[in-house]
């Protein structure tokens, strides 16, 4: 892509985007569902944005910024409130989760008839099986929710992210698209090791603003270390031990790190209400980035092709499949109160990581279509396996966050005050 068309592109976004949180801002609505429709709009509806080109531009801001808002997330949680809910998160991140892909992964076969045993389920239930915390930090962030209900979704979404690629990985062996020759070290380097990693990262942060008060320079310092925390995790390590850690749990906890840690000290609390500052200005930039360009990587022939089966599947995973797996989960004693577990079912919104999953398996599967085994392609045609992923994980994303995102504060209000 050329650059004066990328920058035009997002200048218009961030206009246009303006705007429209501003209107949001004022009938009392999250922004991030109206995002979502105006980047439907500009993009696969009136085409002013290729979805080629939104593609592009989502696979890079849709990662920096969920750095970002991990970052700021984290460090406005405080730990005295997550130790309080950490078996509940435990919960959703292990029972929880492993049932909604499951049965959002039967759902997805019975839709299109597959075999129950066919694979090709159960990789969209693993692709959509992790909740978004690029949807939730902001809504919680400008809301009155009891604490315990937000940091419970919000730790929840932050970490289930690496679990949902450990099974979106695991689920891809199954038809020569990943190997994975040690499940359980694939899932300890990668979850683990992102919490290895970012606590590293939080102590060298921490020695290093001890050091001198950096003023207007700690933000892009804070910023920049989460990103090469990030980047650590991703990529370097990776080349040298052949399993990656995860950079987001990274990021998350390093966040978690400095702001219940680095704040405490009476020397830092200048630079970390600076670094609060901007990073809180620097989100909104984000999101608005997120979620337009979201909404305008969908191909409308891809749209058309397979939007009524993926709006099938994306009900039955929203309003099915989550809300079964959440009151399994947290039926296990201690158990949490019948409202706490409605409000829990129905605050599942998929986002960031589902949507560049569900990207990079559509790349691959038409890249390389001769790899998926013949049991599995006598059902559904590769191409077919792209396009009905990549649709049915978009209007997952995109139902969930309009809809509980919609419907975050008042139901709130019905169920807890």
């Amino acid at each position: 892509m050329e650059i004066p068309l990328a920058i035009g592109y997002i200048s218009l976004l961030f206009i246009i985007g303006s705007f429209i949180a501003k209107l949001a801002d004022r009938i009392g609505i999250p922004d991030i569902p109206l995002l979502l429709i105006i980047g439907l709009l500009i993009g696969p509806v009136f085409g002013l944005i290729s979805p080629i080109y939104a593609q592009t531009i989502f696979s890079f801001v849709g990662t920096v910024g969920l750095i970002i808002l991990l970052l700021v997330g984290a460090f406005e949680m405080r730990w005295i409130v997550l130790k309080r809910v950490l078996k509940t998160v435990l919960k959703l991140d292990t029972i929880g989760l492993v049932i909604s892909l499951l049965i959002s992964g039967l759902i997805f076969s019975f839709v299109y008839a597959l075999p129950f045993t066919n694979p090709i389920g159960f990789i969209y239930g693993a692709v959509n099986c992790a909740t978004d915390p690029a949807t939730l930090i902001p809504i919680f962030s400008k809301s009155d929710i009891d604490p315990k209900i937000a940091v419970t979704l919000e730790a929840e979404s932050v970490f289930n992210d690496p679990l949902g690629i450990v099974a979106t990985t695991l689920t891809l062996s199954t038809i020569g698209l990943s190997k994975s020759m040690n499940p359980i070290l694939d899932f300890i380097m990668l979850a683990f090791g992102g919490l290895v990693l970012g606590y590293v990262g939080g102590k060298i942060f921490e020695f290093v603003v001890s050091k001198d008060e950096f003023g207007e320079y700690i933000a892009p310092l804070g910023v920049g270390a989460a990103m090469a925390l990030w980047y650590f995790g991703e990529d370097v390590v990776p080349h040298f031990l052949g399993h990656g850690l995860s950079g987001y749990m990274a990021v998350a906890i390093m966040g978690l790190y400095i702001g219940n840690v680095v704040t405490k000290n009476p020397k830092n609390t200048k630079d970390m209400h600076k670094m609060a500052e901007f990073c809180t200005d620097l989100s909104s930039l984000t999101r608005i980035l997120i979620f337009v360009f979201l909404g305008a990587s969908i191909s409308l022939p891809l749209l058309k092709s397979f939007g009524f089966y993926g709006l099938l599947c994306a009900f039955g995973s929203v309003f099915i499949a989550r809300p079964i797996g959440v009151f399994a989960a947290t039926a296990i004693p201690p158990a949490s109160s019948l409202k706490e577990r409605i409000y829990f079912a129905l605050e599942g919104p998929r986002g960031v990581v589902p949507a560049a999953l569900a990207a990079m398996i559509y790349s691959s599967i038409m890249h390389n279509p001769g790899v998926i085994p013949p049991a599995v392609t006598k059902y559904m045609p590769p191409e077919m396996i792209a396009g009905s992923i990549l649709v049915a994980t978009f209007l997952t994303i995109l139902l969930s966050v309009i809809v509980e995102a919609s419907w975050a504060y008042p139901l709130a209000n019905k169920l807890f005050k």
